[in-house]
């Protein structure tokens, strides 16, 4: 038996979320709300799962006899998003935060994503916590397309069946996925170790696949030993000597089983450490143009693992001079951005918050978007992170990004996002910057919008700002002389004749503090336009 206080909060809950996917743009109201729904006493867990039939479950029991067409509406919504999201049980216990139920608000109440929304909720909903909120999610499997069971062949022409593979064989565009053929010839090393100079000699003369085994396993060796007795030129010989010489092979014969062969030794020398070793060398000795070339090209053929070496090195170098080699070795990689989108869907923050700062620098097309993405991530300094590199682009997509920043329900993001249309600057940056003058609630957030929209200047700032220093904005504290004033002193900033006219107009006002900074800030701009005359002045 549900008693009648769980039912209602349990209707409660599913009209916030119905409430929020109706309107993303209410983030205020809802966690006001929240906090109020979070303190109401009980002792029981809000335990809601869905129906098959659309209904919502309340601890197994249907939510029937609803008088609100509205509240059945929001649970059949709330219903319906657990079902795509895989969300078989959730808990909401007596203990569960109010920020963890207003970021388990927006997940359900955000548009499912076209591809695998079931992965998309688990990665965003690790930032929630499991122990006052406990869900149960479906488990991810991996789907494997299956060749047609059965299938008539045409008459005329029987459907040929190609020939088996070995069950140890791997498909010839597994390496693909993850790493580059060279796009053009490196120079095989002519290097004084012995041992390695005759292993090159083997590989080159190797005429058959089977040929290469024995010295692609003994160059592999090799290049173990030289990572582990510190030997970096031998390493980077070796290296360079392999891919050198697979581009050599390949260009004479592309066959899939040449392609495995050495394949299956990029896998196996695919180990991080080495390859952060490489990216080392690759700023430690940009200098030096044969390792330069060298170690670019290994780490180019790597792909993806090349890239995250790089970016790893790019992350804890101690100076800004190796830090743009890194960038500009990850710029000349393909599968840069490859890398990157998956860092950027890490489950660890600070992997997401570094991810984006890279693309911010790299200033790719391919990585707008992405940060785009990141401005909805359950981390809020993952989400500053993104707003701050969109501000190094200059396109109308990452203009609508930081407008979707200002409504962040983290101070701090918004916060970033007011200081990048500042920079920014121009009418758009002014009319997304309006509605917080009337809205904003945060303090910080506040005064910088009103600086911001003082250095961006223009007739636009101004007729916003007029207002807001004569107290007769929307905002609540529209009476409050530190708001009047911070809009005074950027009136001042941009001193057009109607913003000074307007500071010059309260030096009578009835509030004492705004007279004495009127007449304050008027005095200052008659000093600085008296000076500005008398150094012009022949």
């Amino acid at each position: 038996m549900i008693s009648p206080s769980i039912a209602k909060l349990a209707c409660r809950f599913a009209a916030l979320v119905a409430r929020a996917a109706a309107d993303p743009s209410t983030a205020a109201d809802l966690r006001a709300e929240l906090r109020t729904f979070g303190k109401k006493k009980r002792t029981e867990d809000l335990v809601l799962a869905p129906a098959e039939d659309g209904a919502l479950l309340l601890s197994g029991n249907t939510l029937t006899d609803l008088d609100d067409d509205e509240l059945t509406a929001a649970c059949s919504l709330l219903a319906s998003r657990m079902k795509v999201y895989g969300v078989e049980e959730l808990a909401i216990t007596p203990r569960a935060a109010d920020a963890d139920l207003y970021e388990l608000v927006r997940l359900l109440a955000a548009e499912p994503p076209a591809q695998d929304p079931i992965g998309h909720f688990a990665t965003r909903s690790s930032a929630v916590d499991a122990r006052s909120i406990p869900r149960r999610l479906v488990k991810r499997v991996s789907v494997q397309v299956e060749a047609p069971q059965e299938v008539a062949p045409k008459a005329a022409e029987p459907e040929k069946t190609p020939p088996p593979t070995e069950p140890d064989e791997e498909p010839a565009s597994v390496e693909d996925t993850r790493s580059d053929h060279l796009t053009e010839a490196l120079e095989i090393p002519d290097t004084k170790d012995a041992e390695l100079a005759a292993i090159f000699v083997r590989l080159q003369e190797a005429e058959s696949p089977e040929l290469l085994t024995d010295p692609l396993d003994d160059l592999a060796v090799r290049i173990d030993l030289a990572f582990r007795q510190g030997k970096h030129p031998t390493l980077v010989e070796g290296m360079a000597g392999l891919v050198a010489i697979e581009h050599q092979q390949l260009i004479k014969d592309s066959s899939d089983a040449r392609r495995r062969a050495f394949a299956r030794i990029i896998r196996l020398l695919a180990k991080p450490l080495l390859l952060r070793q490489l990216a080392v060398m690759r700023h430690r000795r940009a200098t030096d143009e044969v390792i330069a070339r060298r170690t670019q090209a290994i780490l180019y053929r790597f792909g993806t693992d090349g890239a995250e070496a790089l970016f790893d090195e790019y992350v804890s170098v101690p100076t800004a001079e190796a830090r743009a080699i890194c960038l500009e070795a990850l710029r000349a990689i393909r599968r840069t951005h490859d890398a990157l989108f998956a860092l950027v869907r890490d489950t660890r923050d600070l992997v997401v918050r570094q991810a984006a700062g890279l693309l911010g620098e790299l200033g790719d097309p391919r990585g707008e978007q992405m940060l785009v993405e990141l401005i909805r991530h359950p981390d809020a300094r993952a989400r500053r992170a993104a707003v701050a590199a969109l501000t190094r682009f200059e396109t109308p997509t990452a203009l609508e990004g930081l407008g979707l920043a200002l409504e962040d329900e983290s101070p701090i993001v918004r916060a970033r996002a007011v200081a990048a249309l500042k920079e920014r600057g121009g009418a758009r940056a002014v009319a997304l910057l309006a509605p917080l003058l009337d809205r904003e609630e945060d303090r910080e957030v506040l005064f910088a919008t009103i600086a911001a929209l003082g250095a961006i200047g223009g007739t636009e700032a101004v007729a916003l700002l007029i207002p807001c220093a004569q107290g007769g904005s929307a905002h609540q504290h529209k009476r409050s002389a530190t708001y009047r004033i911070a809009a005074c002193t950027a009136l001042v900033a941009i001193r057009t004749p109607q913003g000074m006219a307007c500071v010059q107009g309260l030096r009578e006002d009835r509030d004492r503090e705004v007279r004495d900074a009127a007449v304050r800030l008027v005095a200052q701009a008659s000093r600085r336009t008296v000076a500005v005359r008398a150094v012009v002045t022949p």
